[in-house]
């Protein structure tokens, strides 16, 4: 059987990772702003590394 590379996270694990609150997660989710894994309706899930890798295209760099 395969193992992921990285744990899945729930929403609230998430949450705590990345210093939000689970609204948070859960907007960023529903506006496609981050990837997810949707086990079931209820039930998904999150790659840590592919949710930053997303976030990190929204950083904008400082122009000197």
């Amino acid at each position: 059987m395969a193992r992921w590379p990285m744990p899945l996270l729930t929403q609230k694990q998430l949450a705590e990772e990345l210093g939000l609150k689970v609204p948070g997660v859960i907007s960023l989710t529903r506006k496609k702003k981050i990837p997810v894994l949707r086990i079931s309706h209820r039930c998904v899930r999150y790659d840590l590394e592919k949710v930053r890798a997303a976030l990190n295209k929204f950083e904008v760099k400082a122009i000197n």
